[in-house]
């Protein structure tokens, strides 16, 4: 895991969707940070172990994902696990003795402290994410130059990640700026991130989206955070 320094860092942005503003700093603690999504590989040993059900929607959307007899598509071990509603993300975690991050948590890993757009910068490029309909996922050790300040990998694109936070529209103009927690109820979670269906104004650090906690789909996914 990566260490995420205490200290402010930019959240949000005047610029984008409605639920994204104002921009505003916000202080966090020192925490840890997954470089990556949690992969096919990883997920196997959780169920192995525990017994907890293989991701398998069975729809025509989900076949090339399906995992069949409790296995991962082949080729797919260092993909990010996908079909994985936010239940099957804190059971992983919980296992792995991690917890997902807060939404704060997941920006600032992803963009660093100055507020850029992308985890690489203010520019946009095509060549540093999983996006932009790509037709699949790709492992989680690819586009290194796209990596974040603190050097997460697939922040942008690949797969949109499950968060701890209930998503309110109205959350990022009356949070707290100290270790916001997310809202106390919702009926959706956040994800953040983008993924490989997705272009450059969705796989954007602030981009906010959401789902009711029992969805899953083929392009999410998540990773995990830890308390120091």
């Amino acid at each position: 895991m990566i260490e995420i320094p205490a200290g402010p860092f930019l959240r949000g942005s005047e610029d984008g969707n409605y639920d994204e503003s104002p921009q505003r700093e916000v202080y966090l603690e020192t925490y840890l940070m997954d470089e990556h999504p949690v992969t096919n590989a990883e997920y196997k040993q959780f169920i192995d172990e525990t017994g907890h059900a293989a991701p398998y929607v069975g729809k025509l959307w989900s076949q090339k994902y399906d995992w069949i007899d409790n296995t991962y598509p082949e080729g797919k071990a260092n993909h990010p696990v996908v079909l994985v509603t936010f239940e099957d993300a804190l059971a992983f975690c919980q296992w792995a003795g991690k917890r997902l991050p807060t939404e704060a948590e997941w920006e600032k890993a992803a963009r660093g402290t100055d507020g850029r757009t992308w985890p690489w910068g203010n520019t946009w490029d095509r060549e540093k994410c999983a996006c932009g309909g790509m037709g699949a996922t790709t492992t989680v050790e690819c586009f290194d130059m796209g990596k974040s300040p603190f050097g997460c990998l697939h922040m942008a694109g690949n797969v949109w990640e499950w968060t701890a936070d209930w998503y309110d529209d109205q959350y990022y103009k009356v949070s707290e700026t100290q270790n916001p927690p997310g809202p106390d109820a919702g009926q959706h979670r956040v994800l953040k991130g983008g993924a490989w269906i997705h272009g450059e104004f969705s796989v954007r650090c602030a981009m906010r989206f959401h789902k009711a906690p029992d969805y899953c789909d083929n392009y999410i996914g998540f990773r995990c955070a830890k308390s120091v």
